[in-house]
């Protein structure tokens, strides 16, 4: 099995590699229709953000059986589908909007949509995780490296207000909130065992 992990880490951390090559040949060719293919990238941050933040949840509910299993494997996994998360995260908004400032040039800040805010917030949260997504960080920071990454709880309301308040995506906001509540459910359960 830690064999298959070890495959599935190189796996995920090529793909992320490969998309953040991607992502920067589409700023060298931004008139390529990359729209489409961003708006898939929103949806498999969304989809990485429930994966990232489901193995706490489940520790955290005790979970046994087959469930204990998956929150092992996604535990092992984690910091990778982190970092690939934040990479779709990354070429959802550069190639949704970005390459449309580079063509077209910055709108004027009254006029940028909430949601649109909304999803910049969740990058910026997202950032510091991403970039201390590693065993120096690790090392470096100590007890203040957990407390970093603590902001991915707001992180996915962020998102979920993003997605909700968006065009297109409800249900990818339906499921950020979804993974939000269980997220407070998860600690309300950690907070109710030690009371009693």
């Amino acid at each position: 099995m830690l064999k298959h992990i070890q495959l599935l880490k190189r796996l995920i951390v090529c793909g992320t590699y490969a998309l953040w090559v991607l992502v920067l040949f589409s700023i060298v060719k931004p008139t390529l229709p990359w729209s489409e293919l961003g708006e898939l990238m929103g949806e498999a941050a969304i989809g990485m953000l429930v994966i990232v933040t489901l193995p706490g949840i489940l520790k955290r509910f005790e979970v046994t059986g087959v469930y204990k299993q998956i929150q092992l494997l996604l535990m092992s996994v984690r910091r990778q589908t982190g970092d690939l998360m934040f990479t779709f995260a990354v070429a959802h908004a550069v190639w949704v909007r970005i390459l449309l400032y580079i063509r077209f040039g910055l709108p004027d800040p009254a006029s940028i949509p909430l949601f649109q805010i909304f999803g910049t917030l969740t990058l910026l949260l997202l950032f510091p995780l991403f970039l201390t997504s590693n065993n120096f960080s690790v090392r470096l920071l100590k007890k203040n490296w957990q407390r970093i990454h603590y902001l991915v709880y707001i992180a996915v309301w962020f998102a979920a207000l993003h997605t909700l308040l968006g065009i297109e995506g409800q249900i990818w906001g339906i499921l950020a909130v979804g993974i939000g509540v269980a997220q407070i459910a998860s600690w309300m359960n950690v907070y109710k065992k030690h009371r009693t």
